[in-house]
């Protein structure tokens, strides 16, 4: 258990492009550069990245040529910048080009549809359309009139217009009128208030309707031949020119990413110059890797002369496990990583954890069951990391199972091997008054220590990490431990009647009870003090202050304590459950449905318990206990590394 030593480094190079430096490092993956470079870099201002927007053309031309256009894994092919660019743009310009043609087809075929849609209702007309509107002094108008207006026509009879109909579709007199030039515009606002909808016959119509229809029906044709014609792609990219421009996208998107960390490199005069950490087991293998490059050089922080480390340099971190503990990591980073050199947490976790767990779902049939489902199905199959978190817990949950005596919630199926080995009953039948007591009070206790061993990891973080003040006097170091075992002390004394050694005395009240709770109360004045920095707080301010802390201290003390009767909750909870499950299936005397219920009720007693569970158990650990020695403050180890196995750049 522990952290990744971490080495700080220093690259040199000549006054030269440093890709291939950056591609050393990032095949190396191991190397993560300082934040100073990027913000020296972002304060100067660097370049677009200029491979960035030829990839989405070049991703979005693919499409556009109606192909898939995920992201190839790069096989190392380079390419000239300005041909790709080139050839890129020569085919978008083609693309577009057609676009606007099947544009342009698409209008027309729809209007060619509307216009036929309208010409169909004027079939019965036998005069050509050109001779009707060659008229000189006649207005012509097609359109259709609604039944209900066109049967208010004879009252407008004195006036010079005449209306003909050639087609009724039920709820539309179809036709046109006709008017004298000078009386049009006063006809026009009567069939304007019969409601006639007026319909434009386009330019491209000539002939009679049925010599009109029958022409866009040739136009059509020949539109839609033309619009086929367009969408075959292979005239303008066959697969060779697809393949080309796949391999393409690939090669960009790996120079973007290369481009990307540039903003971590620093130019001095005639030297590049890149900082950052590496692995200590690793740092002679990117030197050797480096070797190759001309005049590219590693040093070591340790050797180079009166080297000082700036002191708000902080490594970053990268946890260290054994095969066991290393999937309860997700747990650490969820919360947050531990500074660098600081304690990891991660044993603690996974201990912890997995008994928790075991307590609160012990049944050594489910257990099994859950181990598996956890390993081959959640891990092997669907590669999900809680599926190895929940194979650790179920040995524990398979091994309190062996102390509840449950097998599938079956709570006398071990009974003969318990008198196998000599025992009268199973140790503890989780339902009985008796036993629900001694969980729930052995709950309680259990997070006593729990909680100490807490704050117990949290005295030795800070004195790892030189902040034995905080160790000493603040609500999680010492001054707290005495304090709250004190407490707990006295509350056994007089509320339980039970008899502590050196107890409700004087000389415990004073060096257990007052000195602890005066140095809570002023642990940040007293730290600021040893440490010498100034106090800007008042006297008032500081007892203010002062009440808040111990007031916080006292509550968080209490119900971070009985907190954990929930262990024991939820340990009765799934006994409970299983009891249901077996009430619901000794209602019935077909055997077939018995086992379906008891089936059925394990799966989900074990979905829904499980769940609950794991949530529960991770409150415990975040709230009761990561609180009292976890700061959280590190920054992961996220190397430098190019991806080429298809996923794009982010920018």
């Amino acid at each position: 258990m522990g952290m990744v030593k971490m080495e700080h480094v220093n690259i040199y190079g000549p006054e030269r492009d440093p890709q291939a430096t950056l591609e050393v490092l990032a095949r190396a993956a191991c190397f993560q550069p300082d934040d100073a470079a990027e913000s020296i870099n972002a304060a100067t201002g660097q370049a677009e990245n200029k491979y960035t927007p030829l990839l989405n053309q070049t991703l979005g031309l693919i499409k556009d040529l109606g192909q898939d256009n995920h992201l190839l894994a790069y096989d190392g092919r380079m390419y000239e910048y300005k041909d790709v660019r080139r050839d890129v743009e020569k085919l978008a310009e083609q693309v577009a080009e057609r676009n606007r043609q099947e544009t342009e087809i698409n209008a027309k075929l729809t209007t060619y549809e509307q216009t036929k849609a309208q010409l169909y209702h004027l079939t019965g007309l036998k005069t050509s359309i050109d001779e009707i509107f060659s008229c000189k002094y006649l207005k012509v108008r097609f359109g259709r009139l609604p039944k209900d207006s066109f049967i208010k026509l004879p009252y407008y009879e004195e006036h010079s217009f005449t209306f003909h109909e050639y087609d009724f579709d039920g709820e539309y007199y179809w036709g046109m009128y006709f008017v004298p030039e000078d009386k049009a515009h006063e006809v026009d606002d009567i069939f304007a208030s019969l409601y006639f909808e007026r319909v434009w016959v386009p330019d491209f119509v000539h002939g009679t309707p049925q010599d009109a229809i029958a022409q866009i029906i040739t136009e059509e044709n020949e539109l839609r031949a033309r619009q086929k014609e367009l969408k075959n792609n292979a005239q303008l990219a066959d697969e060779k020119m697809l393949e080309y421009l796949r391999r393409c996208a690939a090669w960009l998107n790996y120079e973007s990413q290369i481009y990307d960390m540039y903003k971590y490199v620093i130019v001095l005069e005639h030297t590049y110059y890149i900082s950052g950490y590496v692995p200590c087991d690793e740092v002679e293998r990117v030197k050797n890797a480096l070797a190759i490059l001309p005049g590219v050089r590693l040093c070591r922080d340790s050797e180079l002369e009166d080297a000082e480390t700036p002191p708000d340099r902080k490594p970053p971190v990268k946890l260290k496990n054994n095969w066991l503990f290393r999937p309860f990591e997700m747990f650490v980073d969820m919360y947050g990583l531990p500074e660098y050199g600081d304690l990891d947490p991660t044993g603690f976790v996974a201990i912890t954890y997995a008994v928790l767990f075991g307590i609160m779902f012990g049944d050594v049939g489910q257990g099994i069951l859950l181990g598996l489902i956890g390993y081959f199905i959640m891990y092997k199959k669907m590669h999900m990391q809680i599926g190895l978190v929940l194979s650790r817990c179920s040995i524990f949950s398979t091994l309190f199972g062996f102390v509840y005596g449950s097998v599938f919630g079956f709570e006398h199926a071990l009974d003969g091997f318990y008198r196998m080995l000599g025992f009268a009953e199973k140790p503890m039948d989780v339902l009985e008054p008796n036993s629900i007591i001694v969980l729930l009070v052995s709950s309680v206790i259990a997070g006593i220590f729990l909680i100490a061993a807490a704050m117990i990891t949290g005295i030795l973080s800070c004195i790892r990490r030189g902040l034995w003040p905080e160790a000493v006097f603040s609500v999680n170091g010492v001054a707290g431990l005495v304090f709250y075992f004190s407490l707990l002390a006295t509350l056994v004394e007089l509320a339980l009647g039970y008899s502590v050694p050196f107890v409700c005395t004087p000389a415990f009240y004073v060096l257990c009870l007052v000195v602890p709770f005066l140095c809570i109360y002023f642990s940040e004045f007293i730290c600021a003090r040893i440490k010498g920095k100034p106090v800007e707080e008042t006297v008032g301010e500081i007892f203010m202050n002062g009440f808040f802390e111990v007031f916080d201290a006292l509550l968080s003390f209490a119900s971070n304590t009985m907190s954990f009767l929930r262990v024991g909750g939820f340990a009765l909870a799934h006994a409970g459950m299983m009891t249901m499950v077996f009430t619901l299936s000794d209602m019935t005397t077909n055997p077939i449905l018995y086992w379906l219920i008891v089936l059925v009720g394990n799966l989900f007693v074990m979905a829904l318990e499980g769940l609950f569970v794991g949530i529960q158990v991770l409150r415990l650990e975040f709230y009761e206990m990561f609180s009292r020695f976890f700061d959280a403050t590190g920054r992961p180890f996220d190397p430098l590394r190019v991806r080429l196995d298809g996923t794009k750049a982010e920018n």
